[in-house]
Parts: C-alpha cells; structure tokens; sequence
C-alpha cells in the first residue's frame, strides 16, 4: 500500500496521517486505537516507530562536543535507506541495574538536550549540590556532570539545578520542560525500562516545538526520514 511516510504500511496514508495527528496532540496509544479505529497492538508499533524517528532526529542535533554548551557544530546524520529507518544506532533500554534513571539537561543551538546518565548516582548528585567535590573526583565524574546545569532523577521525580559555571539555561526554561516532562511521564503510570528513553527524547522534540505545529513538523520529518516497518 503506498504510503510516502512508512514503507511496508498495511495502512492507507490517510489513516497513518489521522494516527499521526492523534500522536500530534498527546493522546494515549488507548485513546488513538479508540478514535481511529486501528487495533491498539497497530498503534502502539507505529507509535514505538515514530518515537524511535524523533529520537533520532534529537540525537543529530546534540553538538559533537557536549562539554561546549554554546557549541552550534551538529552530528552528521547519515540520510535512511529505503531497506532501513536507522539513520543512528538507539540504545533505548536502560538496565534494569541502573538505579535511580538520571539524566542531565543543558542548552545548545537555542535548543535543550537530555543525556541518560548511567554512571551518575544520587550521592554524586547530592555532592554536586552540596559542593563537594571530592566524592566527584574520587569517582571520577566531573567531566560527566560539569556540562549539565541541571539534572533530573525519575525515581523521585526530582529536579536539581546544579548551577554549574558557565550553564547558560534560563531556570524558567527548564522548568517549563521538567514541567512538560512530569505531566508527560506520569500519563504512563510508571517508567518502563525499555521506553523511557524514547519518551524523554519526545519529551525534549515536544518542548524544542512547543512554538510551533507539531503534526507539521513531525510530517516533514517523516518526509524526509520515512518510517519501516521492516
């Protein structure tokens, strides 16, 4: 069936465009089948799809140093094929060893980015906050944590602003997103390893367009970066 925006569709493009739409406006995988009347199992593999695309595109747009806040030097995105919609790798599970999920926010390019911290723990954090850095270099985590002026721990849904030299976020910035992230987050009824990456990453594509029409920019995206169901 042809479908300019998911190759290998079994749907028309007008229903992918009405799921897409759905998407656009925040709703649940439950409330998108209920609406369009495509099975929830269809809906959520298109949605995973659409979130691992936006990923993606998120991930093109973080500079090549990261350490360089004000850095404007992008990743080179390798265009998809038609075989594949991996234009970069994804790793999106995060192990279930990893406790508590704590990423790191700071600004580039006018926009913010998100990095899962996997090594940073909350005694680090708290000796960030407290100053003391000792137990960061005992640990050897500075350079991990000195490019963030803030960071967020999902476990306990608690931001903390680092106040880092050089961090360039406005405090309403990133509270306006942590804002976004926590309303967003807590339609899911708890955080699944497996999808927590992603939906940060959409977290992080919504508030970067909060200014503007995101079904339109999600379809240019898709234009651009077509979708596989391969």
């Amino acid at each position: 069936m042809k479908n300019k925006y998911l190759k290998g569709a079994h749907l028309s493009e007008r229903k992918f465009k009405e799921i897409l739409r759905l998407f656009a406006e925040d709703l649940t995988a439950t409330q998108i089948a209920s609406i369009s009347g495509v099975s929830r199992v269809t809906v959520n593999s298109y949605l995973k799809k659409i979130r691992q695309q936006i990923a993606r595109h998120c991930e093109s747009l973080l500079p090549t140093d990261p350490l360089r806040s004000t850095s404007t030097t992008e990743r080179k995105v390798v265009p998809a094929t038609q075989d594949s919609d991996s234009s970069l790798p994804l790793k999106t599970d995060v192990s279930r060893n990893i406790k508590p999920v704590v990423f790191g926010i700071y600004r580039a390019s006018d926009r913010l980015h998100t990095e899962i911290l996997p090594d940073v723990s909350r005694s680090m954090i708290h000796s960030v906050v407290r100053s003391n850095r000792s137990i960061l270099e005992t640990q050897s985590a500075a350079d991990k944590i000195r490019r963030f002026s803030n960071v967020a721990d999902l476990g306990q849904y608690r931001l903390y602003n680092l106040e880092n030299e050089g961090a360039s976020n406005p405090a309403e910035d990133v509270d306006a997103f942590w804002g976004l992230t926590k309303h967003r987050l807590a339609k899911f009824k708890g955080l699944n390893r497996s999808t927590v990456y992603l939906h940060l990453k959409e977290c992080e594509f919504r508030y970067n367009h909060r200014n503007e029409d995101i079904y339109e920019t999600l379809l240019e995206l898709l234009k651009t970066q077509p979708l596989s169901l391969s």
